[in-house]
């Protein structure tokens, strides 16, 4: 209810900052984020580079399921995975914050930025992290067939 709530707020806020009248392509315009977290988890097979499809590629690279980085275990067998995936969705797709925890088993904002500050500074501290990393986020772009931004491979500080 309440993230039926925000998106509501959104959209209002948005069409008004526009001066747009409420339309389905402004509500489209305003809620893309959510569309596509959406999408990621509907379309599960398609082509396109989505929330599920990053998912699929970390469990797969660590050996665990998606429902396990979906789930609320905090075992470092699975935080590890759920945190360098949260890291990847964010990288990849631009995903906000919190529509990042809802894909990842409904987990606040404030856990994503930590996962997000934890992967970041373990693959300056783990060469072998951060070519495991590289490792999917490559397989993850040659995927996606539809352009996205240019992201570069991570470098130590």
């Amino acid at each position: 209810m309440r993230e039926l709530e925000g998106s509501i707020i959104k959209l209002l806020a948005y069409a008004s900052l526009k001066h747009k009248d409420i339309t389905v392509d402004v509500a489209r315009e305003a809620l893309r984020d959510k569309l596509r977290a959406i999408e990621g988890l509907q379309h599960e097979g398609s082509a396109l580079l989505t929330i599920f499809t990053i998912q699929q590629a970390v469990a797969k690279e660590w050996g665990v399921t998606v429902d396990g980085l979906r789930s609320k275990t905090r075992t470092k067998t699975l935080t590890t995975p759920r945190q360098i995936a949260m890291y990847l969705v964010r990288e990849l797709l631009s995903t906000q914050l919190v529509e990042i925890g809802n894909a990842f088993g409904g987990r606040d904002h404030s856990t994503v930025i930590h996962s997000l500050e934890k992967v970041q500074q373990s693959i300056t501290q783990d060469p072998d992290l951060k070519t495991r990393i590289n490792r999917i986020r490559n397989s993850l772009e040659a995927f996606n067939f539809r352009s996205i931004p240019h992201v570069e491979t991570i470098r130590a500080s």
